[in-house]
Order: C-alpha cells, then structure tokens, then sequence
C-alpha cells in the first residue's frame, strides 16, 4: 500500500472511534481573536464545553504550544469530481485547512463516492455553489466550453454546460424561468458572476478576453433581483468581481460575499484607477455586514507573462484595497482561486504566503483572516472560527508564535478535528 493510500484509509476511519469522549486539552495558549491566552480546555463529544467534565476519558498535553481555530479556503475549484480526491484531501488536512469552498462546480462529477470522502470528522468539510449565474456568452461560458471541447469533464461536451456549469440569465424573464432549476441542484449557495459591469451603464467597459471572447458578467439590475430570491430561500450570495465599479454594485445589490479583491492588471488600466475600492463603499460593505475574499495571488500566479516592472504598482493598489477594507471594518477571508490543472495544487496556504511576503496584511490580520472569518463565511450556520464553548473543537496546535512570524502558521504539531487527533500526514505536491 502507497503512502498517501494508507493516510486516506487512516482517516477514513477517524469518524469510527468512539464519540462522547471527554477530553483535557492541558497547558494550550489559546487565540483569542487578538492574543494568546494560557491555559486549559475541555472539550465533550468534539465540542469545547466551560468547565472540565465530572469524568475525564483522556488528557492531550499541549506544551504550551499555539491554539488556533482550523483554517479555511474561501475560494477553491480543486473539489470537483473523484479526480485525485484522496490525495487533495491530504494537501488541504496537511495545511491545517479544515474548510473549503468551491463556488463553481458541475453537479454531475459530484457523484456519490466523491461526497463519501468529505464533510466527515476525519475529512475536509465543503461547501459547493453548482454552476454560476452569468449572463449570456459571459464568463465562464467560453472558458467552460473550451474545457469541455477538450474533454476535460467526462461524458459531458459543450453543449452540455448550459444548466451544468453555468446558468445564463439575460433578465428577470431568463432569472424567473431559470430559479427552480437552479435551487433543484440543492447549492449550498449562490455564486453570480459581476465583471466589467460598466457596460451596464453605458460606459466603455475594460474586457479580458478568454478564447477570443471578452469577459463580462450579468446586469447589476438581475443581481439584485438573484440576491432577494437566494435571501428568501436562505441561501447567501457570493459574487465574482473585477472592477472597483463591480465591487461597489456587488455590495449595493446585497450580496454576501465578494470573491476577489479588485483584480489590478495595466493591460487593461495603465494607471489601475479601475480598480482602487471607494471609502464610501468600504464603509457601506461593512455596514451590510460583506466578506471579502482575497485571492490577491490569482493575477500574477496565472498571468505569470506580466512584466515584472507592473508587480509593484499591482501590490500596492491591493495593499491599499485592503488597508481600506481593513479600517473600514470589513471582514477578509482567504483564498487561493486554485483551479484543477494548475502547474501545481495551490491552497490558502500559497495565498498566505503571498499576503504575508508582500506585506499586504499584517501577522494579526492574516491569522484572523484564516483562521476565524473564512471558516464562518464558509459555514456561517456553525460554531467555527474560536475555541469557546460550544464551538466545534476544531483546531490546529502550532509549534511557534504566528504572530511573530506568518510562516509559523504553517509549523503544526497536530490537527483535531470534532475532539479527535487527525494522524501526521506527509507534505505531498500534487503537480500535472
């Protein structure tokens, strides 16, 4: 048996040991959202409860190392089908990412013996969106067709992701016709595609092009009306952005979270004035209570032909994007956009070290950012995101201060998941 088979079959069998275990988590320094406070807690059938039971079934003694909640991808298309699912599994539970978001799948290639091997106490836990709604011939539509052509998906040819991998609505017409498909599919939530959504507007949109066809996305106007009917079925929104005029109609239109920051790139603005986020608009995001999902990487790591004399100028517009979401009071949560056939399987894990290399968010922001506001914006109707009682005992022990040093985020000494200690996995890279 290979290495990386003996983990799965290790973990697959975590959910099989005894629940209502009473456990002693002894000599931990606990995040508390801002510090380390010493300690210790308990925590009854994989929730941290006040005060130690009556009867203690076993004691795990910390050394005083670093507590912090499990980390979480906010942007990940890697969970698509059985493709390598045992190995991707791995590579997320070795980087301390418990939870995952996919916002654009095809609900077809999530077969039965794919959703086996996830959303389990020895596992990482998904969330899934299905296909997106863009408007006619708009992003992703020439991207997906393209794969398609290819055979990338199996069985399934272009045109069959119409409904699949994407859903086109044109107008409130198109939006009325296409709802009960599109909640038939049972998403976890929403995702809507806003690019370039100057067009709208009459103005002169940028465009990036994909296959010859330029990117663009649905009318502000049906996002609006996308947002209220995912609200009234208790679904939030999550929105692809481009622009700093698609980050402002995104938070106007209600949406819960925005996927991307303004994406800077001088081939389709010289001086990225396109792309600097309004105050206003920060503060109003706020207000509505918006997450913001980073992906600050997703340029430069997949438009690795853009000289390297506008890198300065793209970092420092995102610095500033996040500077100002950061005083405004705006939830950030991490992603990568890590898509399957990328040179290498990128996760969060890259993403921090981007932030943290360039110095676009501080020690303290990026741990809160991972640890605590993406899990809750990947599963807000759980207790994730602290070490209280009645959260979810899921967390990571580092063997050094991250807020000394970001890299020591990565330096972990275990992984409990629902009370149970996750075996010591390999540092694997997965690559094409």
């Amino acid at each position: 048996m290979s290495v990386r088979a003996l983990f799965a079959v290790l973990l697959l069998a975590v959910p099989d040991l005894a629940l209502a275990e009473a456990v002693e988590w002894r000599n931990g320094r606990w995040f508390d959202g801002m510090t380390f406070a010493a300690g210790t807690r308990y925590s009854v059938d994989g929730i941290f409860v006040a005060s130690a039971p009556a009867a203690i079934d076993r004691t795990v003694e910390l050394g005083e190392r670093y507590v912090v909640p499990a980390y979480g991808e906010a942007h990940h298309h890697g969970i698509d089908s059985s493709d390598g699912i045992d190995d991707k599994v791995i590579v997320f539970l070795e980087a301390g990412i418990f939870y995952v978001k996919n916002p654009n799948v095809i609900p077809d290639l999530l077969t039965p013996a794919v959703r086996a091997k996830i959303n389990r106490p020895g596992s990482i836990d998904v969330a899934f969106a299905n296909g997106g709604i863009t408007s006619p011939g708009g992003h992703p539509v020439p991207l997906y067709e393209y794969m398609a052509s290819l055979g990338v998906f199996p069985g399934l040819g272009p045109e069959m992701m119409e409904d699949r991998a994407y859903f086109t609505v044109a107008n409130e017409a198109d939006l009325e016709r296409k709802w009960p498909r599109i909640l038939a599919g049972k998403p976890d939530f929403i995702k809507a595609f806003l690019l370039f959504s100057e067009e709208y507007e009459g103005r002169e949109p940028l465009h990036r092009v994909t296959d010859g066809k330029p990117h663009r996305g649905l009318d502000p106007n049906v996002l609006k009306s996308i947002v209220a009917r995912a609200h009234a079925a208790g679904l939030r929104v999550s929105t692809h952005v481009d622009t700093a005029r698609d980050f402002e109609n995104a938070v106007d239109a209600g949406v819960d979270e925005i996927n991307h920051l303004p994406q800077p790139d001088q081939r389709f603005s010289a001086d990225l004035s396109a792309y600097v986020i309004d105050e206003a608009v920060a503060r109003r995001a706020a207000a509505r209570n918006v997450t913001v999902v980073t992906t600050a990487s997703t340029t430069e790591r997949l438009s690795p032909s853009i000289p390297a004399e506008w890198l300065p100028a793209m970092r420092a517009n995102q610095a500033a994007n996040l500077r100002l979401l950061e005083r405004a009071g705006v939830k950030v949560a991490i992603g990568s956009d890590g898509i399957q056939g990328e040179r290498r399987f990128v996760t969060a894990r890259d993403e921090v070290r981007f932030l943290a290399r360039h110095q676009l968010l501080t020690p303290l922001q990026i741990l809160r950012a991972w640890s605590v506001d993406t899990p809750r914006t990947i599963f807000p109707n759980r207790r994730l995101g602290a070490l209280d009682p009645g959260c979810e005992a899921n967390f990571l022990v580092l063997n050094a201060n991250p807020l000394a040093d970001p890299e020591n985020l990565h330096l972990i000494g275990m992984r409990v998941k629902a009370g149970k200690l996750l075996p010591q996995m390999p540092a694997i890279v997965l690559g094409r």
